[in-house]
């Protein structure tokens, strides 16, 4: 029992000590000039990537599909959600650079429509490319083959 406890007061011990290097670490690097900037970039560009490598993992998943109209769909699903995440990409970083036009004023107060359009897209993809699979087979038939 001693030994129970003392994992868990060490796992407890080791959480606290990664945060209190994690947050002198990031104190260390805001004295950095211009990594502020930096920071904001790569807050911007995960969500972003997240997105691309989703669409890429669909796009390897396309031939798989048995079905001519399934894959047809999935691809123009596919380049809709791409060409909308590279836009928003686009859009979000000239917002943070500073550019002051009234079109970005308008994507900033709705950017979270963008993220939630690309979630949707991604979904119908999978669930396209998933329609046009073969039947799977019951797993009495896998274990007799």
């Amino acid at each position: 029992m001693a030994l129970l406890f003392g994992g868990f007061i060490g796992f407890l011990g080791l959480i606290v000590v990664i945060f209190y290097i994690l947050k002198l670490f990031s104190v260390t690097l805001f004295y950095i000039p211009g990594f502020d900037h930096f920071f904001n970039f790569i807050i911007i560009i995960i969500p972003y990537i997240i997105f691309f490598l989703g669409y890429y993992y669909l796009h390897k998943k396309i031939p798989l599909s048995k079905s001519k109209m399934a894959i047809v769909l999935a691809r123009a699903f596919l380049i809709i959600g791409s060409l909308l995440c590279a836009a928003t990409l686009i859009l979000s970083t000239l917002k943070l650079f500073g550019v002051q036009k009234s079109f970005l004023l308008t994507f900033d107060e709705n950017s979270q429509y963008g993220w939630i359009a690309q979630i949707v897209i991604l979904f119908f993809t999978a669930l396209i490319i998933a329609t046009g699979d073969a039947k799977e087979k019951d797993w009495i038939h896998k274990h007799s083959e």
